[in-house]
C-alpha cells in the first residue's frame, strides 16, 4: 500500500467518531517507520517470501475504523504505551451536585455517585484511549461511606481501584507507585476561596505554604512531583479553573459547572461535560511530557501558614510542637519538606476540629435536658474496665482514613 492510501485515509477523521482519529494517527506514524520489508525464510513454492508491514498494518487501522474500534493501549507502539496514570477524585467538583450534601446521610449522595461515575469513566475512556495501559483510582472523599465512593461494579476494563488492607492516606498514595501522569476528578476551590463548597481538607482551616494559597488539587501535584509526575488534567467548577490556570497553567481544566454561591451551583449539560472530559484526558495524556511536574513545593524548608475560624481553634493549634502564634486565628510553621508540611497540615487541621466538640457540649448543656442527654452520653462510653492503655487489637479499625483511600 503506497503512501496514498494514508493520506486518505487521513482526510476522514473530521467527520469520524473520536476513536478513529487514533488508528489515523498510529496509520501515520507506521507510515514514517515502517519503510523498509522485513526478509521472513523461504516458503514452498517460493524462493524467497517478504513481508510488508505497512500493508498488514493498514489492514489493522482499516479494521478499527470499520468497527468503531480504538487501538488497543499499547498497539503498534504508539507513544505512550505501557504508562500508568493515576486518578484522584473528590465528589463536591462532579458535575451534578448542586447543593451541600455529598456524605453518606445525605438526600443526594445517591445522585452524587452516579455523576461521579460519569465524570471518571469519561476520564478513563480518554485516557486508555490516548494509550495508557492502566489508570488507578484512588478515593480522595470522606463521605462516611466504608466503601469507595466510587462503586466499584462499574470500574470500566483497563483500571481498578486502590484497596489495601490498612487505611491509608489518599494523597500520600501519590508517592506510592512509580505513575507517568496524575489527574484528578471532581475538585473544589480551596478554603477561603469563592467557589462551590470551598475548602481545604475540612472547612474550618486553610494552608498556605511558601506563599502559595493550597487547595486540594495543589496538594495531589505536589506529591506527584515528589516522583516526577505532572499533573495533567483536572475537572471541577469555573471557580477552580482560574486556579489551576495560575499555579500550573499547562495543566488541562474542565469546567463541569458555574459557582453561583458556596452552596450552590449549575451543572453543565451532562453529556457534553462527559465528551469535553474524554477529549481532554486524551489530550493530556498525549501531550503529558509537555506538562512539567508542580515543583514550586520542592524547595526546603518550607514556610507554613495554618489559618482557623476562630481563636479557641488557634489556641489548639498552639499546642504543637515548633508553632508560632501570628494571630488569634493564625500559626506559622516551618517544615523541612512538602511531605513534612502536609502532615503537620493534617494533623492540625484533625486535631483543631475538636473545638467543634466543645461548641457541641456546651450548646447541649444549655438545653432543658441538657445535663441528661450529656449522662446519656457517657453512657456510652467504654467501661472503664476497657479504658486501659493495653491494646488488644494489632491491626485497629481506623476512622479517619479507610482502606480505599477516604479521609
Amino acid at each position: 500500500m503506497t503512501d496514498h492510501a494514508f493520506i486518505e485515509i487521513g482526510g476522514l477523521p473530521e467527520a469520524g467518531h473520536a476513536a478513529h482519529r487514533d488508528c489515523y494517527a498510529a496509520g501515520a506514524q507506521l507510515n514514517n517507520m515502517l519503510t523498509k520489508e522485513i526478509p521472513i525464510p523461504p516458503t514452498r513454492g517460493s524462493e524467497r517470501a517478504s513481508f510488508d508491514p505497512k500493508r498488514y498494518a493498514c489492514s489493522f487501522l482499516l479494521l478499527c475504523f470499520a468497527l468503531g474500534t480504538p487501538l488497543p493501549a499499547g498497539a503498534l507502539g504508539v507513544p505512550g504505551a505501557g504508562a500508568k496514570v493515576l486518578l484522584v477524585y473528590d465528589m463536591e467538583g462532579v458535575t451534578d451536585v448542586t447543593r451541600r450534601g455529598t456524605t453518606i446521610d445525605s438526600d443526594q449522595y445517591d445522585l452524587a455517585r452516579r455523576s461521579l461515575v460519569e465524570d471518571v469513566n469519561a476520564t478513563i475512556k480518554g485516557l486508555l484511549r490516548a494509550g495508557a495501559q492502566e489508570v488507578v483510582l484512588v478515593d480522595g472523599h470522606g463521605s462516611g461511606n466504608p466503601e469507595p465512593d466510587y462503586p466499584l461494579e462499574r470500574l470500566p476494563p483497563g483500571s481498578r481501584h486502590e484497596i489495601r488492607e490498612q487505611p491509608y492516606d489518599p494523597y500520600l498514595a501519590v508517592l506510592d507507585d512509580d505513575y507517568s501522569a496524575v489527574v484528578a476528578i471532581g475538585m473544589h476551590v480551596g478554603s477561603g476561596d469563592t467557589g462551590f463548597l470551598a475548602h481545604t481538607v475540612l472547612p474550618h482551616t486553610r494552608w498556605t505554604a511558601n506563599g502559595f494559597e493550597m487547595n486540594e488539587s495543589m496538594i495531589v501535584a505536589g506529591f506527584a512531583a515528589q516522583s516526577g509526575a505532572p499533573l495533567i488534567l483536572v475537572t471541577g467548577d469555573d471557580a477552580l479553573k482560574n486556579d489551576i490556570e495560575e499555579f500550573s497553567p499547562e495543566t488541562k481544566y474542565v469546567t463541569v459547572k458555574v459557582a453561583k454561591s458556596y452552596s450552590s451551583a449549575e451543572a453543565r449539560p451532562r453529556q457534553q461535560v462527559s465528551e469535553e472530559i474524554e477529549i481532554a484526558a486524551a489530550d493530556a495524556f498525549r501531550h503529558r511530557d509537555t506538562i512539567p511536574p508542580w515543583r514550586a513545593l520542592a524547595t526546603r524548608p518550607i514556610e507554613n501558614e495554618f489559618g482557623y475560624r476562630t481563636p479557641a481553634q488557634t489556641e489548639l493549634a498552639s499546642l504543637y510542637p515548633h508553632v508560632t502564634i501570628l494571630s488569634d486565628k493564625a500559626v506559622s510553621l516551618r517544615a523541612d519538606d512538602f511531605v513534612e508540611a502536609y502532615l503537620a497540615f493534617r494533623a492540625l487541621a484533625s486535631y483543631t476540629f475538636l473545638s467543634h466538640m466543645r461548641w457541641v457540649v456546651e450548646t447541649i448543656s444549655e438545653l432543658k435536658d441538657g445535663d441528661e442527654i450529656l449522662r446519656r452520653i457517657g453512657g456510652r462510653m467504654p467501661p472503664s474496665a476497657e479504658l486501659s492503655f493495653r491494646s488488644s487489637q494489632s491491626h485497629p479499625e481506623w476512622t479517619i482514613f479507610a482502606t480505599h483511600g477516604s479521609r
